[in-house]
């Protein structure tokens, strides 16, 4: 039988008095019993002293079930849920009346309001890490800055605490972030507050003499424990953290406010140079309401489809014909004007719209290459966002019917950082893709982390020679060795290749001279409209851009 409540006001004296009146025949459960420990019986003497060892030996007939009593309200009393009188009263009922219902009563209704109070405690406390909860640093806060005393606010995000969940499994990751939580408690000081606000979010508040030089203090301290190797799962990782600071001295803030510009100050570490710190400028606030608003246009255009694809030709050297061209995303901002790819791409990825973005694109230059000739291949750029998708040769199978687009005339483009980010899969999609009849060219050769072992294992058509290696080629004996090994060796392993951003006649002629299949770039063309490249397709008889031509264009 469960144990009877007694009223939320049992826990004062007078009904205290009053449950002694009680009547009944219940009996003391031996669990209960258990449940006390005497620890708690004997924490209860000095509490309240002289009175209920008086009590106790008044009762020397009762004693086992005084001290179950006592041993009940002592948890209470310490817990602040009972004070030193209600506890004297609850002693004095049972010595004199000896009533196991009275004892039933009391120790089931301090149970009760012991697990409340423990619930609220943990209602305001992160189970993993035992840190407070962002509801509680809240509250400190507003405290803290009700008293005029100085603040200063740390937001930590761990940089790289999500591959190590999936790489390490969950377990590990526990481990660490209970490590994180230890680190950041020997940071500061007993009186000021650490929190945990998310899966790999942390706080801390300064107070009491917080001004800036001080924060900065703590915040170095932090980064630097948080950047060195942690030990989880046996064996030694390195997490690292990007850390915003938000302080308050004159102005009157409120928590709100405090935790914005702290998290407007981590965004400027996480967007810049994560693994170090920031704290809240003004200026942070303007260029954060410009990335903002600039986030909300992307959106809109994406759902208006207010983009447009312009095409840079690739000319092949020997016979200087256009055998293909790049499409390249453009938007007109209806406010900015004309918003660099640069700009604008790098956000899309962030907030998660780059594949769509990238499905538009395909499927538009899809539709244009129809009014091209038929051995002029489309090149589009494929985001990391669309490799990873699921039923990837289907949705591509889905564009090209629509379209009508042949398979061998489209060819993706796909970064060394794609690759590398899961090679295995990696390799067995392009084998797809090359089964199915899609060309596939590794884009921007030369700056990612790509090895021979890998250029020699992925099934790629063609190799993109990034523009870096490209700029050097006439001052740089070493860039020129670069290239000519470059080249050697994708034609060793039956691949075309492709410099990007030619535009002087000494960086075309050293190129053709060592071998280069493919050009693209200003000395050529820039990148066209699409009635811009129908024309000129429209007025070369054999495809081919003579070379005041490609002069002309340049200067254009």
């Amino acid at each position: 039988m469960d144990a009877p409540r007694l009223p939320d006001d049992c826990y004062s004296s007078s009904a205290a008095w009053r449950a002694a009146a009680l009547a009944g025949g219940l009996g003391l459960s031996l669990l209960l019993a258990v449940e006390l420990s005497a620890a708690n019986i004997i924490a209860i003497i000095p509490a309240n002293g002289i009175l209920l060892a008086a009590l106790i030996a008044f009762s020397g007939r009762k004693l086992r079930l005084l001290a179950l009593v006592l041993g009940a309200v002592s948890a209470a009393s310490i817990a602040g849920i009972l004070n030193g009188s209600a506890v004297a009263a609850i002693a004095f009922a049972v010595a004199n009346t000896g009533e196991l219902l009275i004892a039933s009563y009391l120790i089931a209704g301090i149970r009760n309001r012991y697990r409340e109070w423990q619930n609220e405690d943990s209602a305001e406390r992160d189970r993993l890490t035992g840190l407070v909860n962002r509801t509680r640093l809240a509250e400190h806060i507003e405290t803290t800055i009700s008293r005029s005393e100085d603040v200063a606010l740390i937001f930590i995000d761990l940089d790289n605490f999500k591959s190590v969940n999936h790489t390490f499994g969950h377990k590990v990751g526990d481990h660490l972030l209970k490590t994180v939580a230890g680190r950041l408690r020997h940071s500061v000081h007993a009186t000021d507050v650490v929190a945990r606000l998310g899966d790999d979010e942390f706080a801390v508040l300064l107070s009491k003499g917080a001004h800036p030089t001080a924060a900065e203090i703590v915040a170095r301290r932090i980064s630097d424990f948080l950047n060195a190797p942690m030990r989880a799962g046996g064996q030694d990782i390195r997490v690292g953290a990007s850390i915003g600071v938000a302080c308050w001295q004159t102005e009157m803030l409120s928590a709100h406010e405090l935790f914005r510009r702290a998290n407007v100050a981590l965004y400027k570490t996480k967007s810049t140079a994560r693994g170090t710190y920031n704290f809240f400028e003004a200026e942070m606030d303007r260029r954060l309401q410009q990335r903002q608003e600039l986030e909300q246009d992307l959106r809109r255009a994406l759902a208006e489809h207010a983009f447009d694809v312009h095409y840079q030709p690739i000319v092949r050297l020997a016979t200087n014909e256009v055998i293909g061209l790049e499409a390249l995303i453009r938007w007109r901002h209806p406010k900015r004007g004309m918003v660099s790819p640069s700009e604008f791409v790098p956000i899309a990825e962030e907030i998660g719209i780059i594949a769509p973005i990238g499905d538009w694109v395909l499927r538009r230059a899809c539709q244009d290459a129809t009014q091209w000739p038929d051995h002029v291949k489309i090149s589009v750029n494929f985001s990391r966002a669309q490799f990873e998708c699921p039923n990837l040769q289907d949705r591509l199978k889905a564009v090209l019917s629509e379209t009508g687009l042949p398979p061998n005339r489209l060819q993706l483009e796909i970064t060394e950082t794609t690759i590398m980010a899961d090679f295995t899969k990696a390799n067995a999609l392009l084998a797809e893709l090359r089964e199915f009849g899609v060309e596939t060219a590794m884009d921007d050769f030369g700056t990612g982390h790509s090895s021979l072992g890998c250029l020699r294992s992925c099934p790629f058509d063609r190799l993109k020679i990034d523009r870096s290696f490209i700029n050097d080629l006439t001052t740089s004996l070493e860039a020129r060795l670069v290239l000519s090994t470059v080249v050697k060796l994708a034609t060793t392993l039956g691949m075309h290749t492709t410099a990007e951003g030619v535009e002087t006649q000494e960086q075309y002629d050293i190129l053709k001279a060592e071998g280069c299949g493919e050009i693209q770039g200003y000395y050529f063309s820039a990148a066209k409209s699409a009635a811009e490249i129908s024309t000129y397709f429209a007025s070369q008889a054999r495809n081919s851009i003579p070379l005041d031509e490609r002069r002309r264009a340049h200067r254009d």
